[in-house]
């Protein structure tokens, strides 16, 4: 049992699990109260005038929490809207390798800010509706990601975007036209360069990224026939100009351990072979290790050599 009001705890239920000291102090919770609730656990304090309600909170992932602070800030700032990171989970877009401690807030202010939980900048751009609250237009959130977290996170997301069919290439370089002089814009051009709607993954998505970053280019989602114009498969990646195939093995595809499913795998990959590809299996560790090119260029000299 929580020794909260319960008016506070319904309140907070509809925002979230979050409240701030004002709401608070109408129920005639004070300052000390809060302290007390938070020594107790019964509160969580991620930043000055902000409070989350513990068990109406989830911590089980950063995007979770993310959430979770994104609501509050709505509540700290009415004024703001959420745009970068933020504003591309407001939109239902995937995200990989960003820093979601703090939420993205921009507000009618004349220079950016950083405060304890959250990420201010100043307001640009048209403002769209999300089920988060008002936030940047998708085009403008892939832009600002890619600006503020990198050039391969602003690919991972973009070319999700663009699978979903919520932005177009078009938009994106309309948007990177619009901030030509914001700093670090230079990455989210060089992110626009990198981009490919046909990648079915995050985990392709850095795939292709790597190998292009490193002059080796790729055409994703191929279709194999043989000699009779029989489908043998449609791979991942072909490096253009040889037969080498790369495919990326996410875990999805063999998570089952359905023997069938491996058989079939087994087979199709003989086929391949059979018909003077080379197969290079990518894995998420290889792209941690940074192994992959490395594996492909392997793979191309040895095809060069046969």
């Amino acid at each position: 049992m929580t020794g909260l009001p319960p008016e506070l705890c319904a309140l907070a239920a509809s925002q979230h699990g979050m409240f701030t000291t004002g709401q608070a102090a109408r129920v005639g919770l004070g300052r000390r109260s809060l302290i007390a609730a938070v020594t107790a656990g019964e509160l969580v304090h991620p930043g000055r005038g902000l409070y989350a309600v513990a068990h109406l909170v989830d911590h089980g992932t950063p995007e979770a929490w993310h959430r979770h602070l994104a609501a509050g800030a709505m509540l700290i700032y009415p004024d703001a809207a959420l745009c970068g990171v933020t504003s591309v989970l407001a939109h239902g877009i995937g995200v990989w390798g960003c820093d979601l401690a703090k939420p993205s807030l921009r507000r009618p202010i004349h220079r950016s800010t950083g405060v304890t939980c959250f990420r201010v900048r100043r307001s640009r751009g048209a403002v769209v509706a999300t089920e988060w609250g008002p936030a940047s237009t998708v085009a403008d959130s892939l832009v600002q990601l890619a600006v503020d977290h990198g050039i391969e996170q602003g690919v991972v997301s973009t070319d999700a975007a663009l699978r979903q069919g919520l932005v177009t290439k078009a938009d994106i370089d309309e948007s990177i036209d619009r901030s030509t002089r914001a700093p670090g814009i230079h990455r989210a051009r060089s992110m626009a360069a990198f981009v490919c709607v046909e990648r079915e993954s995050a985990g392709e998505s850095r795939c292709g990224f790597a190998l292009e970053l490193a002059g080796i280019h790729v055409v994703p989602q191929v279709e194999i026939r043989d000699a009779f114009g029989t489908l043998v498969g449609r791979v991942d990646f072909l490096v253009e100009g040889t037969t080498v195939v790369v495919e990326f093995d996410g875990k999805l595809k063999f998570a089952s351990g359905d023997p069938e499913v491996l058989w079939a795998e087994k087979k199709r990959e003989d086929r391949l072979r059979a018909l003077g590809y080379t197969v290079v299996r990518i894995t998420w560790a290889d792209l941690e290790r940074g192994t992959a090119v490395a594996k492909v260029r392997a793979a191309l000299a040895m095809a060069a050599a046969a």
